[in-house]
Order: C-alpha cells, then sequence, then structure tokens
C-alpha cells in the first residue's frame, strides 16, 4: 500500500463533490417520479433509455465515492468502530426505506436499493482496500462482462419490479474502482473553490441526510401541487 494515503482524518473535497453532484442528480431524478406519480409528466422508468440510464450514473456516482471514502477512512487499518457505526446506519435507513416503500408503493416497493448495496458493498470491498492492482482486476471482471453482455453474479430476486434495484454484483465492482483510483492519488485534486463546489461539498458532507430526507419533502410538495390544481 503506497505510504501517500493520508491519515483517516484528512477530508478531500473532491470526493464530497462527486457524493454531492449525485446527489442533486437524484433529487433531480425523484422530482420527475414523483410529478409522474401525480400525472402531471408520462414517464416510463423501466422502458424509456434516458430514465433507465439515468439513476444508474447516480449509483456509479455513489459507489465510486464509496470506495474512495473507505479507503481514506480504513486505508491504513481498518477503524471497526467508525466502520461498524456508519455501516448501523446504513442498514437502518435502508430498512426504513423498505418498510416505507412497501406501504405506500406495494407493487414496486424497494427490498434491495442504493442503500442496501451499499452496505453490503461496503463490507465485500474491505479485503480490497490494501490491494489496488487486484481492486481493479476484479472490478473489470466484473464490470465489463456485464456491461458488453449482460453477465453478472445472479443475486436474489423477487416477482414485482422495485423501484430500485441495486444487486451488489456487479456495483461492487465500481466500489473497487474508487479503492483503486484513491491509491492513485485522485482525490488530491483541488478545482478552484466557488459558490456551487461549496454547496457540492456540503451536500456530499450530509449525503446520508440529505438522501434520506429529500424524496419525503418533495413527493409531499408533489401532494400539494397535485391537491391545489386537481
Amino acid at each position: 500500500m503506497p505510504d501517500s494515503l493520508p491519515n483517516s482524518k484528512t477530508r478531500y473535497p473532491l470526493v464530497d463533490y462527486i457524493r454531492g453532484f449525485a446527489i442533486v442528480l437524484m433529487i433531480i431524478f425523484h422530482g420527475a417520479f414523483d410529478l409522474n406519480h401525480f400525472g402531471f409528466v408520462k414517464i416510463d422508468f423501466f422502458k424509456e433509455n434516458f430514465w433507465y440510464a439515468f439513476p444508474r450514473v447516480i449509483v456509479t456516482l455513489f459507489m465510486f465515492s464509496v470506495g474512495c471514502g473507505l479507503t481514506l477512512a480504513h486505508g491504513k487499518e481498518i477503524r471497526w468502530r467508525s466502520f461498524n457505526k456508519r455501516l448501523g446506519k446504513l442498514v437502518i435507513c435502508a430498512l426504513g426505506i423498505s418498510i416505507g416503500t412497501y406501504f405506500m408503493f406495494p407493487k414496486t416497493w424497494v427490498y434491495f436499493g442504493t442503500l442496501h448495496s451499499i452496505a453490503l458493498c461496503s463490507l465485500l470491498a474491505l479485503p480490497f482496500l490494501k490491494h489496488p492492482k487486484t481492486s481493479l482486476g476484479v472490478g473489470l471482471l466484473l464490470v465489463v462482462p456485464h456491461l458488453i453482455m449482460g453477465e453478472s453474479v445472479p443475486w436474489f430476486l423477487m416477482a414485482h419490479k422495485s423501484m430500485d434495484y441495486i444487486p451488489p454484483f456487479p456495483w461492487v465492482g465500481v466500489v473497487l474502482f474508487g479503492i483503486f483510483a484513491t491509491h492513485q492519488g485522485w482525490h488530491k485534486l483541488t478545482p478552484t473553490s466557488n459558490f456551487l463546489l461549496k454547496a457540492l461539498e456540503f451536500l456530499g458532507r450530509h449525503s446520508l441526510v440529505v438522501y434520506m430526507l429529500h424524496q419525503p419533502i418533495l413527493f409531499g410538495l408533489a401532494f400539494l401541487l397535485y391537491k391545489f390544481t386537481a
């Protein structure tokens, strides 16, 4: 492992910029979903290419930043107390999403979505934190066959179409790319800060809170708009 890996307490804005940008895209996506749900627009999120690809771009950014964050926090040694605390938060939030969507959207409820996958992929990535070349190789083995042939290690499927289904394979491969990139020092790049980047950094630092709160707020606003215009 390179000696250039920082102390675990060091924070690099570029990682937060990427995570914050993913949050912005997710807010846009969920805003469109809510407008579609109440009939203001008509979108088929399962069949329209753009709307099928858009959330996968978002997940790619999240998963890449997960690999970066794990390496920066635990690359020298795994800080189990910190890791378990973060994992516990992810699991609780993931369960909350499953329960909430089960009652609100029983036909498309989320049983293994983004947060579920991030939690599991965080565990799967731990053995690779000190092995960037192996991370890159395994990541390519997982991601490339999926991109070319749609082939992945099987993961469980339920009968209904989930509005958010993110299996760990091939997505853990993107986490491994983040591990490799961080060992190469990409996180040390420092774009000139401005208002927009500071806003992204703020969102990135508080990504889990924003992730959990933004959709109930957006859905509530869309509901009120529906009531006032119906």
